[in-house]
């Protein structure tokens, strides 16, 4: 073997043992994106990552920005990473009133809605949003969103009117609001405008107990999303297990509407369920952007995905939204 032969080699050998660079944003930046998630390769997913891409800091009273979603495919997520940095296949812009905005911050989930649901990669208005994070925003969607970018490869809606709040808070002070009529809901609709469900908040005698009904188009009940429970079902009962929720949560689990037992996934978790993310140091101190994992049931339609991605929404409007995921 000449001495060149042994050089070709060592090269080879050196190339073959390089070390894989393995950190999430090298992995974000190189990763092939995803075919954008239109209802068909929804139909196609057991999990999706459903996180905010915009901030939260200092949102109270008048400060407070139509929220927009990225959604991304949940093989593509590592705990304590910016979901905002994944490859996202998927985007949600919000349509609200500053008024219905202000509202909230008192009456958590009672302002009028529309959460519009686009396939493919976020317009560079989302990555921009929140260049002026301290602003009073006075338009109904985030003024960067062109008519094109609103209108582009919808996928569906979830929306609401004015109702009454899921309880009423005024900083640490929080209590149910039970006798108020009608409660916070979404109605969630396919591209053709057609009526797919809704989910609606429930409160009754267990009213310390966070729970919403999910119904088809009839108006029939499909599921119960609702916490473990402690304390002959008066208290919620938080998981303190890893994955990729947070340590100490509260996970809303999928569950038979009638029975109100746990359904099962075909995912990497055991139930169905909508679970709060763990989503990085920068994101839970200073951006404040909510993320989740939604899990869903064995068995469901592309539509019934698409409602379930609704419930999320309606879990971080009521529950969420104005407490940092911190209820």
């Amino acid at each position: 073997q000449t001495r060149g032969d042994t050089h070709k080699k060592s090269q080879t050998n050196h190339q073959s043992t390089a070390p894989i660079i393995t950190g999430s944003h090298e992995r974000a930046s190189t990763m092939e994106a995803p075919p954008p998630l239109t209802i068909d390769r929804l139909d196609e997913k057991e999990e999706l990552i459903l996180a905010q891409s915009t901030s939260q800091c200092c949102r109270c009273c008048c400060l407070q920005k139509t929220i927009n979603w990225v959604l991304s495919e949940q093989d593509n997520f590592e705990p304590g990473t910016d979901p905002f940095n994944s490859p996202n296949n998927g985007w949600i812009h919000e349509e609200s009133s500053l008024c219905g905005r202000w509202c909230s911050w008192i009456l958590p989930g009672c302002r009028e809605v529309k959460y519009v649901q686009h396939s493919g990669a976020p317009p560079d208005a989302l990555k921009a949003e929140n260049d002026d994070w301290c602003t009073v925003q006075k338009s109904v969607y985030t003024p960067e969103l062109t008519e094109e970018d609103r209108n582009a490869d919808i996928v569906g809606t979830h929306e609401k009117t004015q109702t009454c709040g899921y309880c009423f808070q005024f900083g640490d002070i929080t209590f149910p609001v039970c006798n108020c009529f009608p409660l916070p809901y979404l109605e969630t609709k396919n591209a053709s405008g057609e009526t797919v469900g809704k989910t609606v908040y429930v409160c009754d005698s267990c009213c310390f107990v966070p729970k919403y009904d999910v119904l088809d188009a009839a108006g029939d009940k499909k599921f119960r999303l609702r916490p473990d429970t402690c304390v002959a079902g008066l208290c919620v009962k938080c998981r303190c297990d890893g994955g990729k929720g947070k340590c100490c949560r509260m996970p809303f689990v999928i569950r038979d509407p009638h029975t109100h037992e746990p359904l099962t996934t075909a995912g990497n978790e055991k139930h169905a369920m909508v679970d709060v993310l763990w989503s990085g140091w920068k994101n839970e101190c200073c951006t404040m952007k909510n993320a989740y994992h939604l899990a869903f049931p064995r068995g469901l339609t592309a539509e019934e995905k698409l409602l379930l991605t609704g419930s999320g929404l309606l879990v971080d409007l009521t529950m969420f939204e104005q407490n940092d995921d911190s209820d």
